[in-house]
């Protein structure tokens, strides 16, 4: 199976200072909906919001916030891969001895693994359940 021939759609995390903010600036700018949000329920101020998926057609941006310290943000490019059968696509990592880690499922329905390329950008890997 080719690694490649896996890619359904991809998409960049852009760090932001703060994720209200920027996501009422991509609805504005671009046309961009707010999907999932990160953040607690009671939250309208968005102080709390750390994440944020946003749509436009078949486009689709992530939003997080600039954390000091937080290694997420700490490589040159964070960039969603979306794919098909990430099982068998994470064994495939694994026996090639790739430093990919555990797949995890997330708060948004999806299972998800991450490694590095050698020039350090984090490559997420998800697909839907």
């Amino acid at each position: 199976m080719s690694f490649a021939a896996n890619i359904q759609q991809v998409a960049p995390v852009i760090a932001v200072a703060n994720v209200k903010d920027a996501i009422d600036w991509y609805q504005r700018a671009l046309g961009f909906k707010a999907g999932f949000i990160n953040r607690d329920a009671a939250d309208e101020t968005g102080e709390s919001w750390n994440y944020a998926l946003l749509d436009n057609n078949s486009a689709q941006l992530h939003l997080a916030k600039i954390v000091s310290g937080d290694a997420t943000l700490s490589s040159p490019c964070n960039c969603y891969l979306f794919v098909e059968n990430i099982h068998a696509l994470h064994e495939q990592l694994l026996a090639m001895q790739a430093d990919v880690t555990p797949l995890q499922a997330m708060p948004w329905g999806n299972q998800e693994c991450w490694l590095h390329d050698p020039y350090g950008n984090r490559l997420v890997l998800s697909a839907e359940e």
